[in-house]
């Protein structure tokens, strides 16, 4: 995967920024705050989604109110694709479009990324100065553990997550440990254990009296449920008690309704029936009244008749007359239409004079366009730039040979001062040996001072053991005076003589070796000497001829671009020559399109243009003023006519436009007058039609109401009608007297009113369940009794606690231990799967990132550092070219750095066929040296082949070790610009 184009429409400080990735290398460089971090979070963000605002990352939303978002276009297995995210719900609204045409949102992007996320991706593929320096800021075994993740997964989170893991497993449970929560909580298990054995002792007794509590407790609820219904018995019984009269009432009333039997009346009906033979009058006394009006109407309407010829062509004459005012704007819009005519045929002749033109046939296929007027207006400045360079080329060509001519000159002045090639060369061999021979003799004289030197030093170095050998034999010599040992004494005497002996002759042959040396030297020194006499120095003429040389290849390199420069001028003068005809043959082409003669002056031709603009636009005003006014006659013709024959028709013949119209006016307003007075007629006819049918709707149905109720009540007149009301009043009555006397008594008494014949059978029923009550409140009370004894004998055996509360306690705490346990089981589950990870990624691809990372590693430290040893207790270890092996934090800084940097090139590598994504560093090895930052950018390089790197920096000296044309700048206008 390449990233090929960037482009941000608003992006933090980032606004309509593209830019576009020609190579498979790119170096962004900027000063602090350009917007490099910017752009990387622009990327991550395109590729996986913004940061949402819970999130701690930064959003970079624009604060200019720009469109927030951009895209990018990546090439891939699937061709050119284009990716484009901008601002919407939670990470933005994404598209992505295949080159075929295929569009898709998030799914199509996951796909084409492998399901990478942008953990993932910035723990592999884009790190920064912080993850490498990272390696600094850890100590001991963490330092090969950071690096050891560096090389497997990117990062170390995994790595934190199984030390977290562990400090919570530590916090939970140690096999020897007393303070973590399931030690702790285990001790408090056995404590309870014993106390709840020891309450066991007692828990026969417990239980029997346990039992007995709970059948005096039944037993109290069930006598408690028969006292509590003899009293509602008793309650219900005297309630009956004084309901007894209130229930005969109420049987004697029943009693007469049933006599009535059922009857049915109308609602108010009495009432309702009155009523409506009060409306039945008056409808009949409004029928009247509307015949007699109907009768006045129809003999006006009979007086009031239309007239029929003027009915017929009412509308013809409105029109006529509504248009003769038109027809009066029309003649005097006919007489400003031959005055503009009379203008615009003077102001066309003006101009067909001006631009001798006679036929105006072809002027509507001139081209007036506004190309036209552009290719005018760029044909002439390039005519009068043409006609002004002239002098301009001329004048350059001749100054260009002039100072041709004058290098000629010079350099034919300077040969004549140089030496033949056979002469210098003997010249520069003669001053190559002097010079040879005097570096020769100057080496020879410090050798005569260095052997005069070397005797001092040489004497002391041989006198210091002679010296202190003299003074052994003398003190061995006074020591065997003084004891007397005369043996010891000779022997003294003898090693000095010896070593006096000795002494003289070497002192006699060093002497002699150096001063042999040294005339040997001196000799071969005369020698040279007199081989530089008779040499001799020929310096300063052989520097002469080296200046007048250089000054001459100078001057005929000088003269060989002199020579291109006056071939320019020509052939920029050829190029003149050129435009000048191309722009007399436009010119030509422009006089022909716009109809003017071949000798028109160019000068003149933009106002030619405006002319003939204004002289078509006073062609088509003419043509048109001279269209409207036909049609203006035409109209007004047409309009005459109708009027004529309107007049005709009416029997108004002779009478001019005017007097028509007046005519025509006074017949139609009086015909209308007529007309409203007749319609109103008609309106108010037609009211009192309606208001008669409405009378005579409200008379039928008055009939049918009353009918209606009669028969509801299933009778054939009103008497009877009457007559069935008063029984139901009656009836009403006695439905109230029962209403009322059930609200005074109680449901259930009407239901028992009928178990008792008479009140005796009452009284005696009440007196037996008041018995029963009192008995059974007795027995209450000695069961009472013996429940207080049971309980106070469990009290004594439940001091200190009892044997439930204990055993609760016990299986709760064993409850809260198993939860804990199994929270303990989780976190171990977990930290053992991330170590089965690390571990199989240790074994599968950590030995192919470490193969890979040594390489780089030798290369980046001179083969300084060889190998990278992971060893089987987990240490890691870096081994030295003397074969001496470094944990990381024996390491400097700046070498563990590059050791993690190794690894993670290492890493992208390996991963290459998997997931083939670009590389992004920001400004990673600011801590290396000179000569590893130019390795490491030379291994980038050499990586670039196969993977896209891009690689910001704020550091002006590692633009050096790049190819200019890869290199970006981001500037203070937040553009990209090529690096000069």
């Amino acid at each position: 995967m390449k990233i090929n184009e960037v482009h941000i429409y608003g992006f933090g400080k980032l606004s309509n920024v593209k830019l576009n990735f020609s190579s498979t290398i790119q170096v962004i460089y900027g000063v602090n705050e350009a917007g490099k971090s910017t752009l990387m979070a622009f990327i991550h963000g395109i590729l996986f989604g913004f940061p949402t605002k819970q999130q701690s990352e930064i959003r970079y939303e624009p604060k200019m109110g720009t469109k927030y978002g951009g895209y990018i276009t990546i090439e891939s297995n699937s061709g050119e694709v284009w990716i484009e995210r901008v601002k919407g719900k939670a990470t933005g609204y994404v598209t992505v479009r295949l080159e075929d045409g295929t569009q898709g949102g998030e799914e199509l992007l996951k796909d084409l990324l492998k399901n990478m996320d942008k953990a993932l991706f910035k723990s592999i593929f884009s790190f920064n100065i912080h993850g490498i320096q990272g390696v600094s800021q850890l100590k001991g075994e963490d330092i090969g553990t950071y690096l050891i993740a560096a090389g497997t997964i990117g990062t170390d989170a995994i790595v934190k997550s199984e030390q977290k893991l562990q400090k919570e497993l530590d916090r939970l449970f140690k096999p020897s440990g007393r303070k973590p929560e399931l030690n702790e909580m285990l001790q408090t298990i056995k404590d309870q254990e014993k106390e709840l054995k020891k309450s066991m002792q007692y828990n026969q007794t417990y239980e029997k009296l346990q039992l007995d509590y709970q059948h005096l407790v039944q037993d109290i609820s069930e006598l408690k449920g028969k006292i509590s219904a003899s009293q509602a018995d008793i309650q219900r019984l005297e309630q009956l008690k004084r309901d007894w009269g209130l229930l005969q009432e109420r049987k004697d009333i029943l009693q007469s309704l049933n006599n009535i039997g059922d009857i049915t009346f109308p609602i108010d009906g009495l009432k309702r029936m009155e009523k409506l033979e009060d409306q039945l009058q008056v409808a009949a006394n409004q029928l009247y009244v509307i015949d007699v009006r109907k009768g006045e109407y129809e003999k006006e309407l009979t007086r009031l008749l239309p007239n029929k010829l003027i009915a017929e062509h009412e509308e013809n004459i409105q029109l006529l007359i509504e248009k003769w005012p038109q027809i009066i704007k029309w003649q005097e819009e006919i007489i400003r239409r031959e005055e503009e005519i009379t203008k615009w045929n003077e102001q066309i002749a003006v101009i067909k004079r001006e631009l001798h033109i006679h036929d105006m046939s072809n002027l509507s296929f001139l081209d007036l366009s506004i190309d036209m007027k552009e290719r005018i207006r760029t044909v002439t400045k390039d005519y009068y730039y043409l006609k002004s360079s002239q002098i301009e080329l001329d004048k350059q060509l001749e100054n260009e040979n002039r100072r041709f001519q004058e290098l000629e000159n010079q350099c034919v002045n300077l040969e004549s001062a140089l030496l033949n090639e056979d002469e210098y060369r003997e010249l520069s061999e003669s001053q190559q040996k002097y010079i040879s021979l005097q570096n020769d003799y100057k080496h020879l004289q410090d050798q005569v001072k260095f052997i005069n030197l070397s005797k001092g030093s040489k004497q002391k170095d041989n006198y210091l053991p002679t010296i202190l050998f003299y003074l052994l034999f003398i003190g061995f010599f006074v020591w065997s005076v003084t004891t007397h040992q005369f043996v010891y004494m000779t022997g003294a005497l003898i090693g000095i003589i010896i070593l006096s002996f000795s002494s003289w002759i070497n002192h006699k042959k060093m002497s002699e070796h150096n001063m042999n040396q040294e005339n040997h030297v001196l000799v071969k020194a005369e020698k040279i000497l007199a081989e530089m006499n008779q040499i001799g120095d020929k310096g300063t003429l052989y520097d002469e001829q080296q200046k007048l040389r250089q000054r001459w290849k100078g001057l005929v390199l000088e003269i060989e671009n002199q020579q291109i420069r006056c071939q320019e001028k020509e052939q920029n003068i050829t190029v003149w020559k050129r435009n000048w005809k191309m722009a007399e043959e436009a010119l030509g082409r422009i006089k022909e399109q716009l109809g003017l003669q071949k000798d028109f002056s160019p000068e003149n031709l933009s106002d030619a243009f405006e002319l003939l603009n204004e002289l078509a636009i006073l062609d088509n005003q003419l043509n048109r003023s001279e269209s409207q006014k036909s049609e203006l006659l035409n109209k007004v013709a047409n309009w005459e006519c109708e009027l004529k024959n309107q007049l005709s028709s009416l029997q108004f013949d002779g009478l001019s436009n005017e007097e028509g119209i007046i005519r025509l006016k006074n017949s139609l307003l009086k015909e209308r007058e007529n007309k409203l007075i007749y319609r109103e007629i008609i309106n108010k006819n037609e009211d009192v039609e309606n208001e008669y049918l409405k009378w005579k709707n409200e008379y039928i149905a008055i009939e049918t109401a009353i009918n209606n109720l009669l028969h509801e009540v299933e009778v054939e007149n009103t008497e009877d009608f009457r007559r069935r009301g008063k029984e139901y009043e009656e009836y009403q009555s006695l439905q109230a007297n029962l209403k009322m006397i059930n609200k005074k008594i109680n449901i259930e008494n009407m239901n028992m009113v009928n178990q008792f014949a008479y009140l005796n059978d009452l009284e005696e029923k009440l007196l037996i369940n008041e018995n029963s009550l009192k008995s059974n409140n007795e027995k209450l009370e000695l069961l009472h009794k013996r429940l207080a004894e049971v309980k106070y004998e469990i009290e004594q055996l439940e001091e200190g606690g009892t044997f439930t509360e204990k055993l609760h306690e016990f299986y709760r705490s064993k409850s809260i231990f198993n939860d804990k346990a199994k929270e303990w089981a989780k976190i171990a589950l977990a930290k053992k799967i991330i170590h089965r990870t690390m571990e199989r990624m240790k074994n599968e691809r950590f030995p192919k990132v470490l193969e890979k990372a040594e390489e780089f590693l030798s290369y980046l430290t001179d083969g300084e550092y060889i190998r990278l040893l992971f060893t089987p207790t987990g240490r890691f270890l870096v081994e030295r070219v003397d074969q001496l092996s470094f944990e990381p934090d024996e390491l400097s800084q700046a070498t563990a750095e590059q050791v993690y940097v190794s690894l993670r090139l290492a890493l992208v590598e390996v991963l290459q066929d998997e997931y083939p994504f670009p590389l992004i560093i920001d400004d990673g090895f600011v801590n290396f040296d000179n000569e590893r930052t130019k390795r490491i950018v030379q291994l980038l390089l050499e990586r670039s082949q196969n993977t896209q790197i891009i690689y910001f920096t704020c550091h002006q000296h590692i633009l050096q070790l790049f190819p200019q044309k890869n290199i970006f700048v981001l500037n203070e206008e937040y553009r990209y610009s090529m690096l000069k």
